[in-house]
């Protein structure tokens, strides 16, 4: 997928009004909430405080509250009358229960507090009880001597507020929806018209230029900015068409000069060697040369320029010839004289100099230009040879050849982050979607019908499916950041290697292809980390299933070998790769092997089908399922699987006659893991290196 502007310009509006639109939802949601919870506690302060009224009206009279009667059915009509109510109990001080609105809360007790939102001796609001949870208000009833006699409690369920909220938050959610939707669409419409289309012009304009055709005019767009850019592409294509006119006249005079020189050579090739010694011919060779060449005398005198130099430098002969050589560097705006001067010198006294300068042309034309100076005899007097080549055009396809370097450079490294940021950002949505299609398969199935559970049963495979893509997005991050950690352990590899193969028997089974084993029971333990060589053999071997048909073979071998390798140097950029050094000894390594009768792999792909992303292609081809035949993944488990050869010290590679999907030409990965790594020329314990 293409990054362009529009992509990235759509997605930043989106993420923006996104963001502002939950956050004031978000607001209104907390809004809600406290207004909810702090009505209901007034509700229950009122209901309590009437309560409380009516039993000191009767206590007034001299009963005692337990000689009361009719205060339970005085609670229940409280609770009847109050949906949101959950109870009315009236206790004693010590939070005995003397009447209660239903009996389901008759051993509740209510002198435990979770938690208490208020200190008023008169009035009290806490948290009591656990699954439910409960708001439970506390009003005291006065005895007509002004003691406390009895509690009076009204509480509500802690899960009536989740409930009413989680309706709000569905309301808010389709309110966002909707608003999102409509900005959304503006901003679409906004960009497409005001951005995209103007620079989309501007694109097709510069892209015919760069195609050669320098005559393209581009019609005046409705952007002030735009527009000013498309008359400047405008002019710049006028002088590049007038350029173009210009290199073509001057080829074809280059053309004649050439033919000319051709001429001069032909007629030289006939002269003696005495006339090639001579002055005459040295000077012929170079009025003809095609270089800009000044001679200097031991004088520092400008004997001699060729045509080529009067063109080059814009002036004539006449004008630089018995200049002096500072006063020639200065009328050129040389930079650095001295240093060419001390070029001259060294060059008189026998040195071939070669430098790259600066000068500026008569008419105000700046050139870069490479200057070979060396010395000459011409009798008893020393000259010295200057020869200028303009190397202009060279220099600055240099630079922007070493600036597209960097920019390369740089678009791996935004790859690299976008990598981690998507896998990140995409593993809350997923975690999501798994968790509440689990809980409609298992706690909600009777209530669901049977071909929505199906669906639903279908949405959690190809969740899970998505959730194993981005673990592989997360590893690749990871392994690119140099952040991923190894524990190291002692490893037989035969067992991890029957571990692996029967954690994907199902695949075999299902493909009824035949799984072969030779395992050498011989072979050490190594040192390595057991999940994340696990994580190694499933992608090989995942990688095998997919690319052998069914009916097809896959053997897995295990051997040790003694290797012979050179020593490498470990740098910045390896200290999270382990270079195996074994100087000029054999170590021992343990070698596994992984080959299948498939559809091959063509030589030009071995090299690269350890790069991150390398089998995306047709998107028809693609699928994260380890079955489907010849089907290509995301492009990251060979690449997660270099990383942790490369982190155990080892290596991995293909070998593979050619891709043929009408034949079982079939592939082999091998797969090095040293048993004593080294780094460097001392032996470093394995564990302290990867940590």
């Amino acid at each position: 997928m293409k990054n362009t502007l529009e992509k990235r310009i759509i997605l930043f509006s989106f993420i923006i009004l996104f963001l502002t639109i939950l956050a004031s939802a978000g607001m209104d949601i907390v809004g809600f909430r406290r207004d909810y919870v702090n009505a209901l506690f007034l509700r229950s302060q009122s209901l309590g405080t009437s309560m409380k009224g009516s039993i000191e009206k009767v206590l007034n009279l001299g009963l005692d509250i337990r000689d009361i009667t009719g205060i339970s059915e005085k609670c229940r009509e409280l609770v009847v009358g109050n949906p949101d109510i959950a109870y009315c109990v009236i206790t004693d001080l010590d939070g005995n229960i003397l009447f209660l609105s239903n009996p389901a809360f008759g051993n509740f007790q209510f002198n435990v507090v979770v938690r208490s939102f208020t200190t008023n001796p008169r009035l009290q609001i806490n948290l009591v009880g656990q699954n439910p949870a409960y708001y439970d208000t506390v009003t005291l009833v006065k005895a007509p001597d002004g003691r406390s006699t009895a509690q009076i409690h009204i509480g509500f369920k802690e899960t009536i507020i989740s409930e009413k909220v989680r309706g709000m938050i569905l309301r808010s959610v389709f309110i966002l929806l909707i608003f999102l939707l409509v900005a959304f669409s503006l901003v679409v419409v906004f960009v497409k018209k005001s951005i995209i289309q103007p620079v989309s012009a501007l694109l097709q304009g510069v892209k015919k230029i760069s195609e050669g055709v320098v005559g393209v005019r581009i019609q005046e767009v409705p952007v002030y900015e735009f527009n000013e850019l498309a008359k400047n592409i405008n002019i710049m294509s006028e002088y590049l068409n007038n350029r173009d006119e210009e290199i073509r006249n001057n080829y074809q005079e280059l053309e004649r000069t050439h033919n000319e020189l051709h001429s001069s050579y032909l007629k030289l090739e006939h002269l003696s060697q005495e006339l090639e010694r001579s002055e005459e011919l040295y000077k012929s060779l170079m009025e003809d040369a095609s270089d800009a060449i000044v001679v200097v005398g031991d004088d520092e005198i400008v004997k001699m320029v060729n045509k080529m130099a009067e063109e080059f430098f814009g002036y004539n002969a006449r004008e630089l010839v018995g200049l002096p050589l500072t006063k020639m560097l200065l009328l050129l705006n040389i930079e650095n004289i001295p240093k060419i001067h001390k070029i001259f010198k060294d060059a008189s006294k026998g040195m071939h100099i070669a430098e790259e300068m600066q000068l500026v042309k008569k008419g105000g034309t700046l050139v870069v230009a490479r200057l070979h100076a060396n010395s000459i005899k011409s009798g008893t007097e020393n000259l010295v040879q200057a020869i200028f080549r303009d190397v202009t055009k060279e220099r600055e396809i240099l630079i922007n050849l070493e600036k597209s370097a960097a920019d390369l450079v740089r678009l791996n490294k935004m790859k690299d982050s976008f990598l981690g940021l998507a896998s990140h950002e995409l593993k809350t949505p997923l975690t999501v979607i798994m968790g509440y299609a689990e809980l409609i398969s298992t706690d909600m199935a009777d209530r669901v019908d049977n071909t929505v559970l199906e669906m639903v049963g279908n949405i959690s495979s190809a969740a899970s499916r998505l959730d194993n893509i981005i673990k592989d997005m997360v590893d690749v991050s990871m392994i690119d950041e140099k952040r991923l950690q190894l524990k190291m352990d002692d490893v037989q590899i035969n067992r991890l290697v029957e571990a692996s193969v029967k954690e994907l028997s199902f695949f075999f089974s299902m493909r009824k292809q035949e799984l072969v084993l030779h395992l050498d029971e011989s072979i050490p333990t190594i040192r390595g980390d057991v999940l994340r060589l696990m994580q190694l053999l499933s992608n090989v071997l995942g990688n095998a299933i997919k690319f052998t048909p069914d009916g097809g073979q896959i053997t897995v071998a295990t051997s040790a070998k003694y290797l012979l390798r050179s020593k490498q140097p470990v740098s910045d950029r390896q200290q999270m790769q382990p270079v195996v050094n074994i100087g000029k000894e054999h170590h021992l390594y343990v070698e596994i092997s992984i080959s299948d009768t498939g559809i091959g792999i063509d030589r030009e792909d071995q090299l690269r089908i350890f790069d991150k992303f390398y089998e995306a292609g047709n998107i028809e081809e693609h699928s994260s399922g380890k079955v489907a035949f010849k089907a290509k993944g995301a492009g990251l488990g060979l690449s997660i699987a270099k990383g942790i050869v490369d982190m155990h010290g080892g290596e991995i590679w293909v070998e593979s006659s050619g891709y043929n999907p009408n034949s079982d030409s079939g592939s082999t990965f091998h797969i090095l893991l040293p048993l004593n790594p080294l780094i460097g020329d001392s032996t470093i314990d394995y564990m302290n290196l990867l940590h």
